[in-house]
């Protein structure tokens, strides 16, 4: 089964910013401990510190989410079924490819027709690399329903 990553997943990316939240966390926890027993200062800058550096390690962690969940995404096909996960839908879909009626490709746009449903993808966000992958899969399972139309 060729399976194509939509989003490349790069573990120093997604390293650095888990260090980071854990990091600026830990800060802020430490620093908001010392303030709380000296008796928090509100004015600024004051113990401030504390909470900027607490909500910061909760965004680089919201960043690392994103780039974990980004890269989960992918197209897979083989010789049974055409399989997907894309940004807008929650699950893994499945087409059987005995099923499948139409197919094109249009730029970024995928759209095929399977018994009842009709289904698209849209590649807005891609690689080109990744997107060229994604073509020469589709023009390739193109040849392969005509052959088995005919």
């Amino acid at each position: 089964m060729e399976r194509i990553q939509l989003f490349k997943f790069q573990k120093v990316s997604f390293r650095f910013l888990l260090f980071a939240s854990v990091l600026f966390f830990l800060m802020g926890g430490v620093y908001a401990i010392n303030a709380i027993i000296k008796g928090f200062r509100f004015d600024f800058p004051g113990d401030w510190m504390s909470v900027i550096f607490i909500i910061q390690g909760v965004l680089y962690l919201i960043g690392a989410w994103n780039v974990r969940r980004k890269s989960s995404y992918f197209i897979a096909c083989n010789d049974e079924e055409f399989k997907y996960l894309i940004p807008k839908s929650r699950a893994v879909r499945s087409v059987a490819i005995a099923d499948m009626q139409e197919l094109k490709m249009d730029g970024i746009d995928i759209r095929f027709q399977a018994k009842e449903t009709e289904h698209h993808i849209r590649l807005e966000t891609i690689e080109w690399q990744e997107l060229n992958r994604v073509k020469a899969l589709i023009k390739g399972l193109q040849e392969s329903l005509a052959i088995d139309k005919q």
